[in-house]
């Protein structure tokens, strides 16, 4: 399969939780489907669906912070407002490893104009975004053997840890209940969960043989192992 390297970068992301209401709480990177969306955004694809995978990489440590914000509603009056508590993600600065045969030439093709068909936005549309091409790769293969732990600065899916190597100096964390799959018109399938460092250090893993799919794959891009989500 191809692979295509591009960073996203802004001030603030919002990538709204499902599961909350009144108060919207937000991922603490981006998701796996708003990466994806970003895709079909720069490819000028309405509800776009793929097999292609991706990677995530933390360029900037994670840090989020909550804000008060007054959002208008639907009514055309000029009366309505609601105060709403909102959880930002503060300067989020992203490499994303997107692999596969589907549309990687495509969007290589689209970054290496710096081209996008439709705005490009970190979870909200008040959080823009310009992608910018950093690589591309002809052919990458997946990792099926490795004789000793792995090192990675990207975001590892938990079903892959059989074993983790933990490292003075780091700060673990967890983050679950991301969509997985769009299948479009709306509807998303299964859900992820990943372990992070959060200032964006390595992560040394022994990944679990088992887990290994066409689903979850563990690759090498350039210098970097990736695990392919």
């Amino acid at each position: 399969m191809e692979a295509v390297v591009f960073d996203l970068k802004s001030d603030l992301a919002h990538f709204r939780r499902p599961d909350t209401t009144s108060t919207q709480l937000t991922y603490p990177f981006i998701s796996p489907t708003a990466v994806k969306g970003i895709a079909g955004a720069i490819l000028g694809i309405e509800d776009f669906t793929t097999r292609d995978k991706i990677g995530i990489q933390l360029l900037h440590p994670v840090k989020t912070v909550s804000q008060q914000m007054s959002m208008l509603g639907k009514d055309s009056g000029s009366t309505f407002n609601r105060p709403t508590t909102v959880e930002l993600v503060v300067k989020p600065f992203y490499r994303i490893y997107y692999a596969g045969d589907e549309y990687v030439r495509d969007l290589y093709r689209f970054l290496s104009k710096g081209r996008a068909v439709y705005p490009t936005y970190l979870g909200s549309a008040y959080a823009l975004t310009k992608p910018v091409l950093q690589a591309y790769y002809e052919q990458v293969e997946p990792l099926r053997e490795w004789s000793e732990p792995l090192r990675t600065r990207c975001v590892v899916p938990t079903r892959l840890v059989k074993e983790m190597k933990f490292e003075p100096e780091r700060y673990y964390s967890r983050a679950g209940g991301f969509m997985l799959v769009y299948k479009g018109s709306r509807e998303f399938e299964k859900s992820i969960d990943f372990v992070y460092e959060r200032n964006g250090d390595a992560i040394t893993f022994l990944p679990d043989k088992r887990q290994i799919s066409d689903e979850l794959q563990i690759v090498q891009i350039g210098d970097e192992t990736v695990c392919l989500f």
